[in-house]
């Protein structure tokens, strides 16, 4: 967690000495409590594959583009690939507006049960030096048009992260993120949906090239049917041009 080697003085010692150490250990015991809110009855592990490559179109315009692919322990195979474009542009120091399209893909047993079209569109803001590290939000406007509904949905979702610089160019991005369906049709009911709490060091491997490996717990929401608990292992590649 740090450069210097904690010593005789042990690794409590090292945290008590630097307050960002003591706020990310207690938003990560936080993020690890919110993730609980009740006992979920059925428990999932998954692997995220993401790659992501994004370039400078123009100063404080940048072109993104990312695929994920998602499996699931409870379905035995690939349950979801999602294909992003998108652009963002700064408008102010901190401020960054994202406007992109994803295309998902859901297959089954070796054949595409639905499809989806979910553009969006997003405000990322700085919020506040905290320590080393940055306190930062986000919040997502979607639109869900899927192949097997007439019914367009609409959802937002927050998000708020902590970036802590914790050995050289190591980073450790903490993150709470909330799904809140402004409508009801027949793939979603209105609500509170789901919420995510996320760990994940980023490592840079080359001057443009950057890896990450974390931890997701995702919590959903049933309504009358089991809660759902998803544990995720996430990893990525990024790469800037």
């Amino acid at each position: 967690m740090s450069a210097r080697r904690f010593g005789r003085r042990g690794a409590g010692a090292e945290i008590g000495r630097r307050p960002e150490l003591r706020f990310s250990v207690a938003l990560a015991l936080a993020l690890a409590a919110a993730a609980t809110p009740a006992a979920a009855q059925e428990h999932d592990a998954q692997l995220w594959l993401t790659a992501n490559a994004s370039t400078e179109l123009r100063e404080g315009l940048k072109l993104e583009l990312e695929t994920n692919q998602r499996f699931s322990d409870d379905s035995g195979e690939l349950y979801e690939s999602q294909y992003l474009a998108a652009l963002t542009v700064q408008v102010a120091t901190g401020v960054t507006l994202t406007g992109g399209l994803n295309r998902v893909v859901r297959p089954r047993g070796g054949k595409v049960q639905n499809t989806e079209w979910r553009p969006r569109q997003q405000v990322g803001f700085a919020i506040a030096k905290l320590g080393s590290g940055q306190l930062a939000g986000r919040v997502r406007l979607e639109q869900r048009f899927r192949s097997d509904d007439s019914e367009t949905g609409h959802r937002v979702r927050p998000e708020i992260t902590y970036t802590l610089p914790v050995y050289r160019d190591v980073k450790l991005r903490l993150a709470h993120e909330s799904y809140f369906n402004l409508n009801s049709t027949g793939f979603q009911d209105r609500g509170h949906e789901r919420m995510r709490n996320w760990a994940i060091a980023t490592v840079p491997v080359t001057k443009n090239l950057s890896a990450q490996l974390g931890y997701m717990n995702q919590y959903r929401f049933n309504d009358d049917d089991p809660d759902v608990m998803e544990h995720g292992l996430m990893t990525a590649l990024y790469v800037t041009f």
